[in-house]
């Protein structure tokens, strides 16, 4: 802090946004601070103001600073004042249709539109046209916006499934915000994700796995229902076969999520416990005790990768799709934990009577 400020003498917010466009370093860190100081703990009506002038300014056709104002805004405003929620959406999408598409304030202006949709829900509907807007950039900034709406997000599901459709990086920015919000409407989202597994590949398919499985993770935690989704097991079964081991991976995990196994899902199971990736072994074996399949090859392995002797990168492998898997269903697993956790040592032992301490 400059000895202008701990003498005391008090800058307007007017003063520190003129700072903030100085071609001096520490003159633009010192605005930063203090107008972040002013927005975060100031009196209710400094900070009101303060967040007022903020975002007149990023409004201003000419202004020069929007990257850190949408900085300070998604890191400082909350919550956000309710009247100010209608000046700050028409500030945000004047500026949001300006950025460069690999602009890093992309992220903080749907930061601080989800904030303020949070606050009043009612500025949701000044959203709707920049969901068809020309620039993918700003599609994609929508379905991020989207994806930190929590509950909200609900009514908005629609329009992000149709995202899906867009281009790629607007699809994979849809696909990241359903990974937290697939659960809201399940038999919405759930055969649209199959869908995205089906047709897709490269880091759409990785995608569209990772939220199919956390979709299908949680209703089985909460006891849920899950829809029905006959052609997932095909799907899975080609993904398994991906170049890419976290692909791999993920079908592997889902495959265990998916019911029963039909021979063909278990033989490929068993064959991928000699996989080169120990991730990939590690998750096909887990796979195979959650699913109620002969498990004897299972957890041979699981066994050799949790040893004394085996590398940490086993260790942790084995560890990791043990502990992503729901307890209820890792019964059959309970002998062999028991008897590599009495040779273990350090933190795989700690991990393991943890582990045994959640089993039925």
């Amino acid at each position: 802090m400059s000895s202008e400020r701990n003498r005391g003498r008090a800058r307007t917010v007017e003063e520190w946004l003129g700072r903030l466009a100085s071609r001096d370093a520490g003159a633009r860190e010192e605005a930063l601070s203090a107008l972040e100081e002013s927005l975060v703990s100031g009196e209710p009506e400094s900070r009101e103001r303060t967040a007022r002038a903020l975002l007149v300014e990023l409004g201003r056709p000419g202004t020069a600073v929007a990257e850190p104002l949408l900085f300070l805004l998604q890191r400082g405003w909350w919550p956000p004042q309710a009247g100010l929620t209608g000046l700050a959406v028409q500030s945000v999408l004047a500026v949001l249709a300006r950025m460069e598409a690999e602009s890093p304030a992309l992220e903080n202006a749907a930061g601080v539109l989800a904030g303020v949709c949070r606050v009043d829900a009612s500025q949701l509907a000044a959203l709707d046209g920049m969901f068809q807007h020309p620039k993918a950039s700003v599609r994609g900034a929508m379905a991020r916006v989207v994806g930190r709406l929590g509950t909200a997000a609900a009514s908005e599901l629609p329009r992000l499934l149709k995202l899906l459709e867009d281009e790629e990086s607007v699809a994979l920015s849809a696909l990241e915000s359903l990974a937290a919000l697939a659960p809201l409407a399940p038999e919405l989202t759930a055969p649209r994700l199959l869908e995205q597994v089906r047709g897709s590949d490269g880091a759409r398919l990785y995608l569209a796995l990772v939220s199919l499985r956390g979709l299908l993770d949680e209703l089985h935690g909460e006891a849920r229902p899950v829809p029905v989704l006959p052609d997932l097991e095909p799907a899975l079964l080609r993904t398994l076969t991906a170049p890419e081991a976290p692909i791999r991976q993920e079908a592997a995990s889902l495959l265990g999520l998916s019911g029963p196994l039909s021979p063909a899902a278990v033989a490929a199971l068993r064959e991928h416990l000699r996989d080169e990736s120990p991730h990939v072994a590690a998750r096909s074996a887990v796979a195979l005790v959650r699913s109620g399949a002969p498990a004897a090859e299972a957890l041979f392995l699981l066994k050799g990768q949790l040893g004394p002797a085996a590398s940490r990168e086993l260790q942790e492998a084995a560890l990791a799709a043990l502990e992503d898997a729901d307890p209820a269903q890792l019964g059959r697993a309970r002998g062999m934990l028991e008897t590599v956790a009495r040779d273990a040592a350090g933190l795989t032992r700690e991990a393991l009577y943890q582990l045994l301490g959640q089993l039925p």
